[in-house]
This record gives structure tokens, C-alpha cells and sequence, in this order.
């Protein structure tokens, strides 16, 4: 039975490297009636930026590019502030690259796009960075 584990891993190293993030967890708020509740890998709120980071198991290859943009809505109906999604591929079906180096890529990304949200540099309603995707 698959269980995400690269999910997993990817939560872990985050984990170990930042406080309040929060993963896999529908996204409330306390005045909407949604009908549906989108979950996001890992998440944290930093002013009115939400920070985004998402788990391209196998690269997301058979997924549908207009039900990813229909997920995207479905977010921002949620939390209309800003958002920051960081597209993160472990496998190595897209790139050679080590995973190692490809964690040590995501941990700097999610450290520039912190800093970025907090001198408030971070301009556009929804930004999408693509590591190894």
C-alpha cells in the first residue's frame, strides 16, 4: 500500500527546519460555507501570504493541468490573501538529480520565499515556483 512516503519525508526535513507549518490538513476559515475542503501539503501563514509547499509525487504526471488551475481557485476562495506555491518533485523520473540536493534546493527556496513575505517583496496575489517539476 502506498502512504506517501516522499510526503512524509518532504514534511519531515521541513519540520526539522522550521516552526508552524501545517500539513495535510483541510483549510478552514470561519465564515465560509465551502461544499469542498482542499487540502495542501504543508502550509503556513505569515502575514496575509499563505506559503504553499506541494509534494509532486511522480511529478503530478497524469494529472489534469485544468483541475490543478480549478484547485488553485478553490484555495483562494478560501484565503483570499496572498499565496506563495512551492511545486516540489522528489522522483527522479524528471530529474537526475539527488534527492539530497534536491531537499537542500527546497529548504533554500522556502527560506527565500519567507524572507521575501516578510519585507513584503512577494507583489502578485499567487506566485508558483517549480523545483524539479
Amino acid at each position: 500500500m502506498y502512504r506517501h512516503t516522499k510526503e512524509i519525508m518532504v514534511r519531515n526535513i521541513i519540520n526539522k527546519n522550521f516552526d508552524g507549518f501545517v500539513h495535510d490538513k483541510p483549510l478552514y476559515t470561519a465564515n465560509c460555507d465551502c461544499t469542498h475542503r482542499r487540502r495542501i501539503d504543508h502550509r503556513k501563514l505569515i502575514g496575509n501570504t499563505i506559503l504553499a509547499i506541494e509534494t509532486d509525487e511522480f511529478g503530478h504526471i497524469g494529472y489534469d493541468k485544468k483541475d490543478e488551475e480549478i484547485r488553485y481557485n478553490d484555495v483562494y476562495m478560501i484565503h483570499s490573501g496572498k499565496w506563495i506555491f512551492i511545486r516540489f518533485n522528489p522522483d527522479e523520473n524528471i530529474s537526475k538529480t539527488d534527492i539530497k540536493e534536491k531537499l537542500k534546493k527546497l529548504i533554500e527556496t522556502i527560506h527565500k520565499c519567507i524572507l521575501r513575505i516578510q519585507n513584503e517583496e512577494n507583489v502578485e496575489l499567487v506566485e508558483i515556483h517549480k523545483l524539479y517539476c
